[in-house]
């Protein structure tokens, strides 16, 4: 089996893009969030080595405080988990 190299610094740009890109579109229609403090659960579950499944797991069971997501309706119900670390 071999294994895959994964390049940090262009993932944590990918993140960083889209994070802006979210930002951007907030913005345009009315509405800020920090998202300094903010990952998508798709992110978040990038940057902390976990899958999707396990974070919305985590929101599902209260690991992840209802006060630490927020879900922007206006962007396609995407759902924004605080960025720290749960469990």
């Amino acid at each position: 089996m071999e294994k895959t190299k994964i390049d940090l610094t262009a993932e944590l740009e990918e993140i960083k893009r889209g994070q802006q890109q979210t930002l951007d579109f907030l913005k345009s229609h009315g509405q800020e969030l920090d998202l300094g403090e903010w990952l998508s659960v798709r992110d978040y579950a990038k940057k902390y080595g976990v899958s999707i499944q396990v974070v919305v797991n985590w929101i599902n069971r209260g690991i992840i405080p209802a006060d630490c997501v927020e879900d922007l309706l206006m962007f396609n119900n995407i759902r924004m988990v605080q960025d720290k670390v749960y469990k």
